[in-house]
This record gives C-alpha cells, structure tokens and sequence, in this order.
C-alpha cells in the first residue's frame, strides 16, 4: 500500500540540554515490490519536470550468479510506477550515469579483444522508450591501461582508481580520469564531455615524478563545466627533509583546453593525510584534518582557499576541535586528538559555507581455534561517531559536533552508517538504530546498534548556531522492509532510500 504522511517531529536534545524543538519532514513509501536480485543500490534520481521521478538502481546477483545490471524505473508523484526497464550490462565496466532532460546514458568501458583496447562508450536512451543505442566516446590501448581489470574499473596501476566518472554539482558536464602505466611518470589522462556527450578536451596530465610518490587526492568539473581541478598528494626528495609537519606537498592543477596551471602548498608543521576540494565561482577550497603529529591523529580542521584562476593562495587556516566537540566526544574537555576519520561528504549551504563530515571507521580481523582444530577469521567493520564541522567563507570554524553512535558489522554494512544532506543553513543525518537512544555520561546520547531484522530510522538536525536535536521518522514495526540508510541519493530537499528485506523491496522518499 503507498503511504503518504506528515510528521512534525518533537525533538528530545539540543546542544546537551532537553528543549522542544520542530523537525518538519514529510515521507512517501511506494508500493512494495519484488526484483528478481536481491541486492541493488539507489546510484541516480533525477526529476522528471512533471513532477515525477526517473530513478536508476544498480542490481547483482547472489554467490552463483555474474549477474549485473541497472533498473530504470519512472514513477509519478504519487511514487506510483508509470515503466521500468532492466539493462544488463554484465560484459562491461560501468563508470557512472549522466541525465540530459529525458535522455539517459550509461558511460561504460568494454574490452575489445581484436583491438586490444578499451573502448569507452555512451550507451542512451530516453526514458519514454528506453532503446538504447551506443556512441563510442574514445579507445584506450591496452597497453596503456594495464592496471585496468576487464571490468574496466578495477585497481589502478599504482593503487589510484584505475578509470573514474566525475559529474559536476548541476549535472551539466562529466569527466573522466584514466591512470596511464608509467613507472618513471604519474600520468593520467583527463577527457570532458558536456552533458549531451559533445567533448570538450582531452588532457594528458604528466608530472615528472615516480608513479607511486604521487597520490592523486580527487578532481572536481566546475560549474560552468569547462575547467577542470585534480588536487595531488606528492612525495618529494625536498619535503622529505622538512624537520615538522608532513613530509608532502600538495599541488592543485588547474585545467582547460588552453593548458595548465598549478599551483603547490603544503600544511608547514601540521600533518593533513588528505584533503577534499570545493569549487566555488569566486574562489577554490581545500578542506581536511590535520594533526600536529602523525597524519592518523586529528586535532581539528585545515583549510586552504585559492584563486579559481590564478590558484593564487589567498588563506590558510588551521581550525582545532571546540571545546563543545571534545564534551560531545569524551564527556569533558580533554586534550586529546582523533583516529580512524574516514572522509565521508562535504555540502555547501545557501550561505556559502561548507559543511566537512566524517565517520569513526575501522576494521578489526579476528582469528580463532576451531574446536575440531583448524582456524576461522572473523573481520569486523565499525562504523561508529559521526564528526560534523561548519566553516564560514572565510574558513573559520562555525561549530564542531560529534554524534555519538556505536554501530559495527561482518556482513552487510547498508544498513548502518548514515546519509547526509543540508537545507538553507541546516545539517541533516539520517542514521538507523535498532534500539531506544541511550543516555550516556554528562548528558549526551547515543544511537546504538541496528540490523536487517531491526531498523528504526532517525533524522538528526544540526541548526546553525551548532545546536542539534533527533527524532524517529520511521518505526521498523511500521514498515514491512528496513531501509538501507548509507545508500541514500540526495536530490533537490528530498533523500531517496531503498529498504529490502530478501526480494522484497520499497522505495522511500523524505522530503526536508
């Protein structure tokens, strides 16, 4: 049955104090249906301009089975499905998925044996017919590409990504990466396309480096979709002499079809093991942790801003935790620096500033003695705080928070961990536990443990003076499948989930 409610949520904290609050959210659930695989992943959701949405899933199939595909699914307003259509793509590397109006195209790479090349193409359709016809984009040697597996996106030659898809922030333009073989040089070569598959350059970007002392960090398409920004981590015989900080620099490209800028800097005596970019029409930032020793040991927030054109450095910062996070963290304010941060988002907010997330992540291998002799591993994975940091414009520390959460698994991790979004000046999580928050020490929560067998959903809200509340959107007894928070897409005010329990599945819509 589609279910359609309203819900004006009651919040139970702010900051680390009870006050009521208003979380406003609506929720839409489609009809529960059946997939013939069993797993699958939200990987695009467009609007459709009549109020409907256009909704791209990639599906595999079980132990014994090479299955792999995509679903496109068109469903109106009311998330009722108008069509649906299965595309197999099990005989090509799939990069990633580019929406121009009511044309879809699936860019992958397929091995062609009498070439002895990789082929790179557009496969498109429209979403009224869904007869797909190929393009042909560019062919890659083999040769060149020997760190590619036949899937066309396996491990890269020096452990960067072997081929990568990045669409910019309004969908108007992609490019892709391809590492090229060279042990003597890093090498990759960049292509861009417009949205309508037309190119625009290719680059082959060179540095005059061993392949494994550079350490490609992301690359980002602008706005206008004409330039290109690839952020490297690079090991030089110079830093490597630096008596304090990080024996690295980084180098910002700056790249068009004219040619190439860059631009290098380093954190001086602070460590950053990584950094993100964000690029604005004004300005280029670059965001990450650091730490005053070890790169693993975080103390607070770095941030670099250059000139989108000249990469000019025009600030940098070196923002340490609050005092309010290390409460949220440890109960009081210690003197103690983080591990195990994975990166995880960054968002802009309608004012300009950047919201930087993370989440306490590692992994533990545990081997035991069978009772009959012999020995069994058991890997488990932890997905644990949530760390949330705004900057202001000019790369200021607006507020720090950490959400404490307590998650782990050994099996699948979809329904744990979190999806996040903003809107206007608000930070939102949507996070499954399994239990009643808990009250820990010195007046703070923590959201517990959660399964395929139960998963309640929670929204939890960081208002702008750093302040946050929670509330419970979706009961586990309320719905016939737990929804699959980590995978959530994100369009417009809306965050889209996909809850399966075996075959049966259901789509969820939350509008903010």
């Amino acid at each position: 049955m589609k279910k359609l409610f309203t819900c004006i949520a009651i919040a139970l904290l702010s900051n680390v104090s009870l006050q009521a609050q208003d979380i406003p959210f609506k929720i839409q659930q489609s009809d529960v249906f059946k997939d013939e695989y069993k797993r699958s992943t939200i990987m695009s959701v467009e609007e459709d301009g009549n109020g409907g949405l256009i909704i791209v899933r990639s599906f595999m199939g079980g132990a014994f089975s090479s299955a792999f595909g995509y679903y496109f699914e068109h469903y109106d307003s009311n998330m009722k499905l108008i069509k649906e259509f299965e595309y197999d793509s099990k005989r090509s590397g799939v990069m990633g998925i580019i929406v121009n109006g009511d044309k879809v195209s699936i860019i992958d790479f397929t091995y062609v044996k009498e070439q002895k090349a990789f082929v790179c193409n557009a496969n498109s359709a429209s979403i009224n017919d869904f007869n797909f016809t190929k393009k042909e984009l560019f062919t890659l040697p083999s040769e060149e590409v020997s760190g590619f597996s036949f899937w066309g996106v396996g491990g890269g030659y020096d452990g960067d990504t072997g081929a990568q898809m990045i669409v910019n922030e309004d969908k108007t333009a992609f490019s892709i990466i391809v590492d090229i073989s060279n042990k003597n040089q890093e090498t990759h070569k960049l292509y861009l396309f417009d949205a309508k598959l037309n190119q625009k350059f290719i680059h082959e970007f060179k540095r005059d480096i061993k392949d494994k002392k550079f350490r490609y960090e992301n690359i980002d398409v602008s706005k206008d979709g004409n330039t290109l920004y690839l952020l490297g981590k690079v090991y030089t015989t110079e830093k490597k002499k630096k008596k304090d900080g990080g024996k690295y620099q980084y180098e910002l490209s700056r790249i068009t079809k004219d040619g190439i800028a860059t631009q290098v800097f380093d954190t001086e005596e602070h460590y950053s093991g990584s950094l993100k970019t964000i690029v604005f029409e004004d300005r280029v930032s670059c965001v990450g942790f650091y730490s005053d020793r070890k790169d693993s040991r975080y103390k607070g927030l770095s941030y670099f801003e250059m000139d989108p054109k000249t990469l000019a450095i025009k600030k940098s910062k070196f923002n340490p935790f609050t005092e309010q996070f290390m409460i949220d963290k440890y109960g009081k304010d210690k003197d103690k620096e983080l591990r195990n941060l994975s990166f995880r988002g960054i968002s802009v907010t309608a004012s300009g500033d950047i919201v930087f997330n993370a989440e306490e992540f590692y992994v533990i291998t545990t081997t035991m003695m069978q009772p009959g002799g012999g020995m069994s591993t058991r890997t488990t994975y932890y997905y644990n705080d949530i760390v949330s940091a705004k900057l202001n414009k000019s790369g200021d520390l607006i507020w720090a928070r950490n959400i404490n959460k307590r998650q782990a698994t050994s099996g699948d991790d979809s329904y744990i961990s979190y999806t996040s979004t903003i809107k206007g000046d608000d930070t939102f999580f949507f996070i499954n536990t399994g239990e009643k928050v808990k009250k820990i020490s010195n007046d703070r929560i923590q959201f517990g443990q959660t399964s395929a067998k139960r998963s309640n959903l929670n929204i939890i809200r960081i208002k702008p003076n750093g302040d946050f509340d929670y509330q419970e959107i979706l009961d586990d007894k309320d719905s016939e499948v737990p929804f699959m928070v980590s995978d959530g897409a994100v369009t417009n005010n809306s965050v889209y989930f996909i809850g399966r329990k075996g075959k049966k599945k259901q789509l969820l819509k939350v509008t903010l």
